[in-house]
């Protein structure tokens, strides 16, 4: 693998090379007014506290920070937040907990993300998010906001807010073009409709990207990404009562995203001499992810006095998405799967918060009810390895195998080459429904002007619902060998009659209707925790809290029949430090946080079969680290910032108990979780109209798989450690800006998901240069 060469480079190094070269720079300023930091509010925990006054540990991106650092994702702002990693192709982690799955088991979400108040399903977030364009700020909660967000959030939550509507009229338009086909248009608008009650917010933003991989075979772009976004908000708020208002708002967004990933090998099955310079694939079945988004949310927000305000919001969102894939991956057309999923979630919120002298706080009550429905269907090849007809040969039979020597079993797959891999065609459909009623409670006790104490809790009760039915069918049995044949001998021909019969038993097996099955979760998160206030300017805090993700309903795929699993929690310790220098123009904050992770929900296999498994709570973990981020505004034309992330993880009991076999995982970290994570960054903005933006960020090495041998590796597939440059150059008039962007200015080469055992692997992607004109009144 060739690396660029900001790759050479310890990230630890570059930032104190940086550091010092800004030491250096500031004696020059020395003559400069010191300038104070934006007073930044943090909404994401229920009630508005600002950044220095909150304990958990939050990176917010103001809309001032999503321009200056050309933000136009979601994965851009993860990208450069200690501690939180991810792109486009694989999702995304904070503090190495991946947002959808750890341990292998379970069908909760560990990370949740909510658009103005409406909770997104991960298949959303995965592919790629929402534009940030017209938004106001983004906040990225690291670590457990069980307490507060309920299900899905043991890991942290993200908050994405919009541009309300304002009684004054304003507007913004974009227009952009770079290289690979890159294409932007955007605008937004928003006024006053009736003096002072009625105002609107609308905007509309349109991405066309082709991407760096190519298809030999159609001769277009195969890894494109398009997507559209589109909101409108309609505010009122009466003249003859201005303690309430109420704001309605609607959200189309439309992607279409694809194949990210390219192969390993030519197709003579030699390595690629470049890998980066031969971004190819060659498929006849164009690979794409789409999803179609409708969000609906109305706000109701009334002060009741100067102490108390209550206020609701009520969402609901449908989402239609899935995936087009070319299975084998050739230029053949054998095979190709389909996937289907239509999701409807309604959730209502009401909360009182309050804000007296000595006590603040919030309590509140939320319900949603989700409703998925999946289809399935298509043609996919599976290797015997995946099917674990390996094991089954050699298996004893009293654990359901053959019972066959080595030699034997070896001699007997050679007689099923035409057959394997096994082509097959599925068809599935299951549908789950998800209720969630919960109340919560926050509040901060000031005792005296240095101590607070502060407590929370959350009482949570899920019932799901789930049931299925599939149809399996092999498409390539007529190439299985033939048992009689006079060729082979009468033991062989027993042999290849009863590994045919298990071959189709299994198609069989995983055919057939399951009934309706229900199971219900209760839990109580407790939070507590104190603050010692050293001076205004710095506090330190500790927060003990309990994480939790809920139980659920699954299914065996290979006997098709579903089960029932319990949930599992986290204990969390974390120490808080929050400061603030230089009157007010340096802030400089850490959280350092341990994690007791017990009752993991993991994947316990009954037979070679891969897909033969059920989730038990048999599992356990910690994490432990840290992140602290810095800001300084220099002047009133420049500033600087950076952080860096820390976070080890660990598996302290994980066994994968196999037929013939069982894997102890235990001491090894998670899977796409890199140890370390950096970012700095300076922005330069002038009278003049000179503006400039350059920042770094880092992310370590992490492992591919959790278990590299239970897919036949011999090897350990490992995701590359990446350095990107980014940098955004431009002047500025009054109402005109115009901009040069570049991404990955190195152009840094690096494997963002390795190769585990499919024949490809993902490529970070190369040097990106735009050019974009904005205006705005």
């Amino acid at each position: 693998m060739q690396t660029g060469p900001m790759m050479k480079h310890n990230p630890i190094t570059l930032a104190i090379r940086t550091s010092i070269l800004f030491s250096l720079m500031l004696p020059a300023m020395s003559n400069a007014d010191d300038q104070a930091i934006e007073r930044i509010m943090v909404t994401g925990q229920k009630i508005d506290r600002t950044l220095q006054e909150t304990t958990a540990s939050v990176a917010v991106i103001t809309s001032k920070q999503i321009e200056d650092q050309n933000i136009n994702d979601l994965y851009d702002a993860l990208e450069r937040t200690p501690n939180v990693n991810g792109d486009l192709r694989s999702g995304f982690s904070i503090r190495g907990i991946d947002a959808y799955n750890v341990s292998g088991g379970g069908s909760s979400n560990l990370a949740s993300m909510y658009i103005d108040g409406a909770v997104m399903p991960y298949g959303v977030v995965r592919q790629g998010g929402f534009s940030a364009w017209d938004v106001s700020q983004i906040e990225i909660l690291r670590g457990p906001q069980s307490t507060l967000q309920g299900r899905n959030s043991l890991a942290g939550a993200i908050i994405m807010r919009t541009v309300d509507p304002s009684f004054e009229w304003q507007g913004k338009a974009r227009l952009g073009v770079g290289e690979n086909g890159q294409k932007e248009y955007a605008a937004a608008i928003g006024g006053e409709v009736i003096e002072d009650e009625v105002a609107f917010r609308a905007s509309a933003d349109k991405n066309d990207f082709d991407g760096y991989i190519n298809n030999t075979v159609t001769g277009k772009p195969a890894g494109y990404n398009n997507n559209e976004t589109y909101r409108f908000k309609l505010k009122y708020q009466p003249s003859n009562l201005q303690e309430f208002y109420a704001q309605i708002g609607y959200t189309k967004a439309k992607s279409s995203v694809g194949m990210q990933s390219t192969k390993t090998t030519a197709q003579d099955g030699s390595p690629l001499n470049d890998p980066f310079g031969q971004r190819e694939v060659s498929i006849d079945q164009d690979s794409f992810t789409f999803t179609d988004v409708d969000i609906y949310t109305l706000a109701l927000n009334y002060d009741i006095n100067d102490d108390w305000t209550a206020s609701a919001v009520s969402a609901y969102s449908t989402v239609y998405g899935g995936f087009s894939w070319d299975d084998d991956r050739t230029p053949e057309p054998t095979a190709a799967r389909f996937w289907d999923n239509q999701e409807d979630t309604f959730s209502q919120e009401l909360k009182l918060v309050f804000d007296t002298d000595k006590v603040s706080g919030v309590i509140g009550a939320f319900y949603s009810k989700q409703d998925i429905n999946t289809k399935s269907y298509g043609q996919r090849y599976l290797s015997f390895q995946r099917l674990g007809v390996p094991t089954l040969l050699v298996t004893p039979p009293e654990n359901g195998g053959l019972g066959l020597p080595q030699s034997l079993a070896d001699m007997v797959l050679g007689l099923y080459a035409d057959v394997d891999p096994v082509r097959i065609y599925n068809e599935a459909i299951t549908k789950q429904s998800v209720t969630n009623l919960a109340m919560f409670a926050d509040a901060v006790y000031e005792i005296n002007d240095n101590w607070d104490i502060f407590a929370g809790f959350r009482f949570d009760r899920e019932k799901q619902e789930n049931e299925s039915d599939g149809d399996i069918a092999i498409t390539n049995a007529h190439l299985m060998p033939d048992p009689a044949n006079p060729a082979f001998d009468p033991m062989t021909s027993a042999l290849i009659t009863g590994i045919n019969a298990k071959l189709l038993s299994m198609a069989d097996s995983a055919s057939g209707a399951e009934p309706l099955v229900d199971a219900s979760f209760n839990a109580f998160l407790p939070k507590l925790g104190a603050s010692y206030h050293w001076s205004s300017d710095i506090t330190t805090s500790f927060t003990v809290q309990q994480g939790y993700r809920s139980g659920g309903v699954g299914t065996n795929t290979a006997q098709n029949t579903t089960h029932t699993f319990d949930p599992e929690y986290t204990w969390n310790y974390e120490l808080a430090f929050r400061s603030v220098w230089l009157e007010g123009s340096l802030s400089a904050n850490a959280n350092f946080f341990y994690v007791d992770w017990q009752d993991q929900q993991v994947d316990v296999q009954f037979s070679g079969n891969r897909y033969d498994s059920e989730t038990r709570n048999a599992g356990s973990s910690t994490v432990q680290g840290f992140e602290t981020e810095l800001y300084y505004q220099i002047d009133s034309d420049w500033s600087v910032y950076g952080g860096v992330g820390y976070a080890k993880t660990e598996f302290e009991e994980f066994l994968v108990v196999l037929p013939t076999v069982t894997y102890d995982l235990s001491g090894r970290s998670f899977e796409d979780a890199p140890e370390w994570t950096a970012n700095i960054g300076s922005t330069y903005r002038s009278d003049s109209g000179i503006f400039a933006n350059l920042n770094v960020s880092y992310a370590g090495t992490s492992s591919a798989l959790n278990n590299p041998e239970a897919s036949g590796l011999d090897y350990e597939p490992e995701n590359d450690a990446k350095t990107l440059v980014n940098a955004r150059i431009g002047y500025e008039w009054d109402n005109f800006s115009v901009y040069a962007l570049g991404t990955n200015l190195l152009d840094a080469e690096y494997v963002a998901s390795a190769d585990t055992g499919y024949g490809v692997h993902t490529l970070g992607d190369p040097r990106q240069l735009t050019l974009r004109v904005e205006a705005q009144f």
